[in-house]
């Protein structure tokens, strides 16, 4: 009888063995790998490292490519005379930063949203600041001429285009994307995310890209 039961027993703990290996392979419950196919977006396992660029914030301060090194920047390029994706993006972006803050843990925090004017004749640096400031105060903004506009937006394959237009005149409109640009504090480009873009998918993108790279640092 006791033979018995201890056939029972252990061809009970075969089964329980066999249903946790078939859900969680060799990981702990909560620990489950992160395939990088299933994020849109993501470049992996090679990401582009950017080289020196140069372009001045809305503070007047330089910013390069030692001003992505303290945290994780998730960069949008446009203009603040733009009458409509920027406003957009950037609303969107405004709820999508408070979101992720909400849903981020502590250590996935230290994302900062920067936005690149790729206007720089009138979008200069007082301006740039009143602008940024409208959508929050720990934001960043960045413009300069031509020249250092295009030290980043050529290497990251960001397509503008500014309409001919007088010297002087302040009306004139610029074609540009709305796509978002993930970059690491180590000044690579990690992701790109296309619009349209719906709060929720955005937050729950960032922190599973975050995820991820914890995972496999």
């Amino acid at each position: 009888m006791r033979k018995y039961w201890k056939l029972i027993t252990a061809n009970l703990l075969a089964l329980c063995l066999g249903a946790y290996l078939a859900l969680y392979g060799f990981s702990l419950p909560g620990k489950t790998n992160i395939d990088p196919n299933q994020i849109e977006g993501l470049f992996w396992p090679y990401q582009k490292q950017l080289t020196q660029f140069g372009l001045t914030d809305h503070n007047g301060h330089p910013f390069n490519l030692e001003s992505l090194s303290s945290q994780w920047n998730l960069v949008f390029f446009g203009y603040t005379y733009c009458p409509d994706i920027c406003p957009v993006t950037m609303t969107m972006l405004r709820e999508a930063s408070e979101l992720y803050q909400q849903q981020s843990p502590e250590e996935f925090k230290d994302l900062r949203v920067t936005f690149v004017s790729v206007d720089g004749e009138r979008d200069q640096t007082q301006h740039l600041a009143s602008y940024i400031r409208f959508y929050n105060e720990s934001w960043l903004a960045a413009s300069g001429d031509k020249a250092s506009v295009d030290s980043l937006t050529k290497q990251l394959g960001v397509p503008y285009e500014i309409e001919p237009h007088e010297p002087g005149d302040k009306s004139y409109l610029v074609s540009h994307s709305g796509t978002l640009f993930l970059l690491s504090p180590e000044g690579k480009l990690v992701s790109t995310i296309q619009p349209p873009h719906d709060v929720s998918e955005v937050v729950d993108r960032l922190i599973k890209i975050r995820e991820f790279f914890k995972q496999n640092s």
